[in-house]
């Protein structure tokens, strides 16, 4: 027996949302519902591609034929989502779920990508005819998670398969035998995410129209947060001669020209920006936002860009300060001579050196080849040789000391085999002195 569908649709904005991302389409032979996701116009774009791609494949198609052609259409929806992003950047993020199928006259071949569902009812009873590629429906798998919690689960709306333009969109597929009598519900999560299996049941009785506003009226009472899509077709035996029901076009598909080619239809894109808000990322961004590989690469890369450079002129500068901070050098500290550690100079006024021991040599009575030398740092390995370096000053010191007092003499006084040292030094025994690092003095270095 040849059956025929007798169908309704509804998509609305429902009673939180901004805009409808949503999409549907429904034939005599293909039902459809795309739940778009992404910021901007997005997700109402995602959508649309994919009611446009599917409805080109509307045909009559038999048993499997149907899953090949569905699973072709996935493919193509996920490449054009791609050639989208690449064109447009501000596009980046966007996806969008779908769930329907295609009619034969005796089975349904269904897809399943995202968690928009499709539901068999029969005989008075539910039946779900799709698995969610949810968080959620992942711990409700294992066990970790009641369906009822599941409504309520911070982490409800992340989606584990979208279809983006990336890899994580294989469709489930499968083949729905059909009987006289049978009633599909295809829905977006607006609608089967906020209430239990048995509450949609409840209100599957009753004529297509009566069905409809139920699961509506329910809906909203659950607060109607999202989008609210829905498909509902009675499986009847076929009449010769009764024409089918019109195709409907619903929600976001509805507001473009799905016969465009594809780069005309991304210029009809102010048509879905008209109802959107620019308020930051909204519940539908989070949602998608696990899911945007493309996005995060994108952020990554963003940061990257910014972000490792400074890190590593960071990490330059703190190798370089460390490498500064373990030499030493004999300056001058306010007048006097003495051992420093790091070396002279300061960065943003933050001084590159320390005192780590002054002497009481005053630099004005070096001799000027030194007193220069001081000024501009004599670099020495350790403490010890710059200890080292500081006696032979203080020794020329003392000598113009001497020089200055005694202006008479004709002849300068030369220096004693022994020269007296800083009182307040305590220079180890010679043997133990390290040698003074060479200063490389001109003819008479000592001339004072």
């Amino acid at each position: 027996m040849t059956l025929a569908l007798n169908y309704l649709a509804h998509s609305e904005i429902g009673l939180v949302r901004k805009n409808n991302q949503d999409s549907a389409y429904v034939s005599p032979t293909m039902m459809l519902v795309a739940d778009g996701m992404g910021g901007a116009a997005a997700g109402d774009l995602a959508s649309a591609v994919v009611v446009r791609i599917f409805r080109a494949i509307d045909a009559p198609f038999i048993g499997e034929e149907m899953l090949d052609m569905l699973g072709q259409a996935v493919e193509a929806a996920n490449e054009q989502i791609a050639e989208l992003v690449h064109s447009d950047s501000a596009l980046d993020g966007m996806g969008s779920t779908v769930v329907g199928g295609l009619f034969d006259g005796e089975q349904l071949g269904l897809v399943n990508v995202g968690d928009s569902r499709a539901y068999l009812y029969r005989d008075g009873k539910l039946t779900r005819l799709t698995h969610d590629h949810s968080w959620v429906q992942s711990l409700v798998d294992e066990g970790r998670l009641t369906e009822e919690d599941a409504l309520t689960h911070p982490h409800r709306s992340l989606i584990l398969r979208v279809i983006n333009g990336q890899e994580q969109h294989t469709p489930d597929l499968s083949l729905v035998p059909l009987q006289e009598g049978d009633r599909i519900l295809i829905c977006s999560d607006g609608l089967s995410g906020s209430v239990l299996d048995d509450a949609l049941e409840e209100r599957m009785g009753g004529t297509l129209e009566e069905a409809r506003d139920a699961l509506v009226e329910l809906a909203h009472d659950m607060g109607g947060t999202d989008n609210i899509t829905m498909i509902l077709a009675d499986a009847e035996t076929a009449v010769e001669g009764v024409l089918p029901p019109d195709k409907i076009i619903l929600g976001a598909a509805a507001l473009i020209n799905l016969d465009e080619p594809l780069e005309e239809i991304t210029a009809q894109i102010p048509l879905l920006v008209q109802a959107q808000t620019e308020e930051g990322l909204d519940e539908e961004e989070l949602r998608y936002k696990p899911t945007g590989r493309r996005r995060i690469r994108h952020i990554l890369k963003v940061a990257a860009a910014i972000f490792i450079p400074v890190l590593m002129v960071a990490v330059a500068a703190m190798v370089w300060f460390g490498i500064t901070q373990q030499q030493y050098y004999v300056g001058n500290d306010g007048g006097k001579v003495a051992i420093f550690k790091g070396v002279p100079g300061d960065i943003l006024g933050l001084p590159l050196s320390s005192v780590v021991e002054e002497s009481t040599t005053n630099v004005d009575d070096l001799p000027p080849f030194y007193k220069q030398k001081v000024d501009e740092a004599i670099t020495v390995g350790t403490v010890d040789e710059g200890r080292a370096t500081i006696v032979k000053l203080h020794e020329y010191a003392e000598n113009c000391i001497v020089q200055r007092n005694q202006p008479s003499m004709p002849t300068p006084v030369e220096p004693s085999p022994e020269p007296p040292l800083d009182p307040t030094a305590s220079p180890a025994p010679e043997d133990e002195i390290p040698e003074a690092t060479p200063i490389n003095p001109p003819a008479n270095p000592q001339e004072c």
